[in-house]
């Protein structure tokens, strides 16, 4: 099974955004190769949640919420991030402001 590099994968995920009209930044660039990959989401209501990327037990990349409950406050959200990014300094953070909450990478 072959994997596509982080950089790349970013890449394609905010081409796809700005085809679909989903605000959607780069917040920080992490190892092109193997960094992980956050996606902050802002719902623009005052709701926030933070994605990473996981492999399942059938080898198959899955999105899951690492904020608990499912929406935080922005304060929330970025304090999860500095865990992780104390944690690791080569992740990828991607921004999105989106009322519907799209996570451009599910498609991909």
């Amino acid at each position: 099974m072959s994997r596509v590099k982080s950089g790349i994968l970013v890449s394609a995920a905010l081409r796809y955004a700005s085809n679909e009209l989903i605000d959607c930044v780069l917040a920080r660039r992490g190892d092109a190769g193997a960094g992980a990959i956050f996606v902050h989401i802002d719902a623009l209501d005052g709701r926030h949640k933070l994605l990473a990327r996981s492999l399942n037990f059938d080898g198959v990349y899955e999105w899951h919420t690492i904020t608990n409950p499912e929406w935080v406050d922005a304060q929330a959200a970025l304090e999860r991030l500095a865990v992780e990014i104390n944690m690791d300094q080569d992740v990828f953070i991607v921004a999105v402001s989106d009322a519907k909450a799209r996570n451009p990478f599910e498609v991909l």
